[in-house]
């Protein structure tokens, strides 16, 4: 009797096969740039355990399975993907000015004809504003480009 690679493939498939490509996928996904192999992985280890609990599983109906699960994983992971990312607009990254917006700072240089300097934890930035003499305490207001807009504190004490 002749049984066919096929043949032998489909009648064979056990829940290890399952589980043994899933680990492979998932450990393969460390390889990857993306999250391309990671939901396969999980299905395919999902696959194996439902394959595990029910036994009388045909393997067409084991390919569907795994099919249908590699889907609802991969929107699943999107989604959470998407929740756990941030907006895009709140992004920091080469904005740090951002994180300045309402210290107090100290005018190393005074503001003259609406431009200055300081520097803050080391690094010098230019500053735009009110004329005021050096040593004056402001307040940041905004970005605007590289340089930070400024205002007068309202009271005297030190900067941050």
């Amino acid at each position: 009797m002749d049984v066919s690679h096929i043949e032998l493939i489909t009648t064979s498939l056990t829940p290890w096969h399952w589980m043994t490509a899933g680990i492979l996928l998932i450990a393969l996904e460390l390889f990857a740039p993306t999250t391309i192999l990671l939901w396969p992985g999980i299905a395919a280890v999902i696959t194996g355990v439902l394959t595990l609990v029910i036994p009388a599983l045909s393997w067409q109906l084991q390919v569907a399975l795994f099919a249908v699960l590699t889907v609802m994983t991969t929107l699943a992971g999107r989604k959470l993907y998407k929740k756990n990312s941030r907006d895009e607009k709140s992004s920091s990254l080469n904005r740090r000015g951002d994180k300045l917006i309402g210290r107090r700072i100290t005018l190393a240089d005074a503001i003259d004809n609406g431009v200055g300097g300081t520097y803050i934890d080391g690094t010098r930035w230019r500053v735009i504003g009110p004329d005021a003499d050096a040593g004056a305490v402001m307040v940041v207001l905004e970005m605007d480009g590289s340089s930070l807009v400024v205002e007068p504190a309202a009271d005297n004490r030190t900067a941050d």
